[in-house]
């Protein structure tokens, strides 16, 4: 399922801040052709509104980030941190004040991914995320993180 004329553009504005800097980077892989759009932190909301103002789809990471633009919101990655919060606390009673490692995953249950069920996604294609979900929480798909 992977399509090896796609390619993936990627810029780092230097904040985690800047809602107009993230809103000018937005508006310019989009004028460079940007077919999907998605990004990480809180200004997120620039960059989604620059996409939700051309109407280009979004794809969340984090956090569900469907309430900022329902109509192109079509899924978002989200951080399910209770997972690795009740280790790190019961960690600390036992006494263990770091240097301990901690993942989230989609096998573990510490990353999802949720739909936007108001996005018009083809049920096939939706569908085929499902599976590929299925696949790397069992195994039987490999990506090359670790």
């Amino acid at each position: 399922a992977q399509n090896p004329k796609i390619r993936a553009k990627v810029n780092y504005i230097g904040s985690f801040s800047d809602v107009a800097l993230a809103a000018e980077a937005a508006k310019a892989h989009m004028a460079a052709g940007a077919d999907v759009l998605t990004g990480t932190a809180q200004m997120v909301v620039g960059a989604i509104g620059a996409a939700r103002a051309k109407r280009v789809p979004w794809f969340g990471t984090q956090a569900n980030q469907t309430s900022l633009a329902p109509e192109i919101v079509v899924a978002s990655q989200v951080y399910k941190w209770e997972v690795v919060l009740k280790q790190i606390i019961a960690d600390m009673d036992k006494g263990v004040k770091g240097g301990k490692l901690y993942k989230i995953n989609l096998a573990n249950n510490g990353i999802a991914i949720e739909f936007n069920d108001a996005y018009k996604l083809d049920p096939a294609v939706k569908e085929l995320g499902m599976k590929t979900i299925a696949g790397i929480k069992d195994g039987s798909i490999t990506t090359s993180s670790k």
